[in-house]
């Protein structure tokens, strides 16, 4: 067996449709109206504020003022990647959460989306801060297939190959099911539930 090198898994962002509609038929959860996804996220947003609340509580994150009105929250704390002198390596991390799932998909808004997904945030502190794991996890379950993340492995004499995972590990669905529940109901989460236990499904494998 070749021996097989990798970086660690990055975050992805993407606001294509096409992307989530393929997702949406991998785990067999019908992508659905602009409106039904609105309406999950909207009663996601009381678990969305608690976890901006323990990221301000219990990790020295601080809200970014004036907050705008098209956002549910705006925080930022100090990059802990620091210099051998103790100098930060890179500008404060900040997180932005738009108040309506719409916001996602503004073209306008791509790239502020892409600075808040695609920095040193998540790889930095998803497996050590609950509270950041769980909103990647919470993100996916609304919006499957916007948020992923990518594993590139080098094969010796075969390539490149990527590993997509679009869903949250089985272990957090399962612990978050009252919740989950009281945001989809309880069919949409049993159909969560079984796609996220097939790793075929909750996982794509493709060569780069």
């Amino acid at each position: 067996m070749p021996a097989v090198t990798s970086p660690p898994p990055q975050l992805f962002f993407s606001n294509e449709i096409s992307t989530m509609d393929e997702w949406a038929k991998r785990t067999g959860i019908p992508l659905t109206t602009a409106e039904a996804l609105g309406t999950n996220y909207a009663r996601a947003r009381r678990w969305l504020l608690s976890i901006r609340t323990n990221l301000v509580q219990e990790h020295g994150w601080r809200d970014v003022t004036p907050l705008d009105s098209r956002l549910l929250f705006d925080i930022e704390c100090p990059t802990p990647y620091r210099s051998s002198r103790g100098l930060p390596r890179s500008p404060n991390m900040r997180l932005q959460i738009p108040i309506n799932a719409s916001s996602f998909f503004s073209r306008e808004r791509r790239v502020q989306w892409e600075m808040v997904f695609h920095s040193a945030l998540f790889p930095g502190l998803r497996h050590t801060v609950p509270a950041v794991a769980d909103l990647l996890h919470l993100l996916q379950c609304l919006l499957t297939g916007m948020v992923v993340l990518i594993k590139e492995e080098q094969v010796p004499g075969e390539g490149v190959y990527r590993t997509i995972r679009g869903l949250p590990p089985v272990e957090w669905v399962t612990s978050h099911e009252a919740a989950l529940v009281d945001i989809f109901g309880p069919s949409h989460y049993r159909q969560l539930f079984r796609a996220a236990s097939d790793t075929r499904v909750a996982f794509k494998l493709e060569r780069a």
